[in-house]
């Protein structure tokens, strides 16, 4: 069994798989695992998420898995206000927070769970830096590389997203033209994104009548939040940049992004140590194309993903082909129960 992406569903999908004692390897295009689960750490080692990050109770797949793993979790801290942000506008300034479904953050950074399933799978098992460019599907499945590598394997799940197999695997026979039309209109979750997030030594936000909950129509943040640990002995504060502002430079960007927090929290906000971003759009195995634009989850979960293809040799799995949460974590985990379960069932 070859199984191509080796970010959440991916990696779930050979932990079953080994469960069951089938046989099987992981092609991973980038050098490291994860996918758009991707957290960095700072000059403290506080966690910053540049991907994926929050759940919540009605995630009910993500949250077994999390039992399964005794997996430590925590609630998103909110302070009691937000702060709307456009200095050009009359609404500038601090509301009450509605009340909200509560959503949660892993303690040590979402990427726990993907390094953890991968101590689980084995290194021995996931190959890195190894883009898939070429499917041939006839007795065997037969799998080629970027680098020439060359795969035989009885069936293939492929859990990277459908645009990007779409537009950069070569598939012999091909497949299904409507299908292919339905994955190259599929939005891929975080390809539109920017993240940024700020690590300090004291979550000053938290002193008087501040908040490090923070939403604009004008940004640079259209989001922040606080991103303390779980303890509260590293502080940070992270969210969603304006997109427009993806061409400037990253020393562009940090500007902009001090000069609304300081607007808002006071000059305490320069004394950061720490500066990390993630633009989405630069990575070729998240955004195919800049100049392509898709409604937020176009397409997620279209059933046409789950359908029979090639008797059943070729699996589509992965966040946007799920039927629940699609686009999400939740989406990732639902996909790789039922890959294996089709899997299972037909072995």
């Amino acid at each position: 069994m070859i199984i191509i992406g080796a970010g959440l569903s991916g990696l779930l999908t050979a932990y079953r798989l080994k469960q069951h004692g089938i046989d099987f390897k992981i092609l991973e295009a980038r050098g490291r695992v994860g996918g758009r689960i991707h957290t960095l750490y700072g000059e403290n080692q506080t966690p910053m998420e540049m991907g994926a990050t929050w759940f919540g109770p009605q995630h009910r797949n993500l949250i077994a898995l999390i039992k399964e793993m005794n997996f430590d979790y925590f609630p998103q801290y909110h302070s009691a206000d937000y702060y709307f942000y456009d200095p050009n506008s009359p609404q500038n300034g601090q509301y009450p927070l509605p009340d909200q479904t509560p959503s949660y953050r892993f303690a040590n950074g979402t990427s726990q769970i993907i390094h953890h399933l991968a101590s689980l799978v084995g290194q021995e098992h996931i190959l890195l830096q190894k883009e898939v460019t070429n499917i041939e599907i006839a007795d065997q499945v037969i799998i080629k590389t970027d680098n020439d590598d060359r795969f035989s394997c009885e069936k293939v799940i492929i859990t990277i997203p459908p645009k990007v197999w779409a537009t950069q695997i070569h598939f012999s026979p091909e497949i299904p033209s409507s299908l292919i039309q339905v994955a190259k209109a599929t939005q891929t979750w975080m390809e539109d994104s920017t993240k940024a997030a700020l690590e300090y030594q004291k979550p000053f936000w938290r002193e008087g009548n501040k908040t490090g909950t923070i939403f604009s129509n004008y940004g640079p943040f259209t989001e922040c939040y606080d991103h303390s640990n779980q303890e509260e002995t590293k502080f940070s504060l992270c969210g969603f940049l304006n997109p427009s502002l993806n061409e400037l430079s990253q020393e562009e960007r940090k500007e902009r992004v001090i000069h609304q927090l300081s607007a808002i929290l006071g000059d305490d906000a320069k004394n950061y140590i720490n500066y990390q971003e993630t633009l989405w759009e630069d990575d070729p195995l998240v955004k195919v194309s800049k100049g392509q634009w898709n409604q937020p989850h176009q397409n997620n979960g279209h059933p046409i993903f789950r359908e029979n293809y090639f008797d059943g040799k070729v699996i589509f799995s992965g966040s946007e082909t799920s039927d629940y949460y699609p686009g999400y974590m939740e989406g990732a985990v639902q996909s790789a129960n039922l890959a294996v379960e089709k899997l299972v069932t037909v072995l």
